[in-house]
């Protein structure tokens, strides 16, 4: 999976704002620390937690690990969070259609701006 620079940049903002994560099997992060040592088989410094205990091996602490990284949530990852916080379908579509995003291809990068802006709850 690729995310494009505007994508790790409101991931940035969103942890800025507040926005907590529990790092689990299955989440996209980027590492701009690099605690991992070795080049990321995606791009970027772009990683995909697989096994979590190989994450915790480096940053030896769970704090450290979320100190760290920045997560990258995937489309569904994003809808479930913005369900979450009261965010229904209906809201999501609107935005969708409002922005072009599936035209434009930038369905994940407008489901983080929905994100970044119910950070005022994080």
């Amino acid at each position: 999976m690729r995310f494009s620079p505007a994508e790790i940049g409101l991931a940035h903002e969103m942890k800025a704002a507040g926005l907590q994560w529990q790092p689990t099997p299955g989440h996209y992060v980027w590492d701009g620390e690099s605690l991992i040592e070795h080049d990321s088989p995606f791009h970027d410094r772009v990683f995909f937690i697989l096994d979590l205990k190989h994450f915790l091996r480096r940053s030896e602490t769970m704090e450290r690990l979320v100190e760290s990284m920045v997560w990258l949530p995937t489309w569904q990852q994003c809808r479930d969070v913005l369900e979450q916080r009261g965010v229904d379908g209906h809201a999501i579509a609107e935005h969708l259609r409002r922005t072009d995003a599936i035209e434009q291809r930038t369905e994940r990068l407008e489901l983080y701006r929905l994100l970044l802006s119910s950070c005022g709850s994080c």
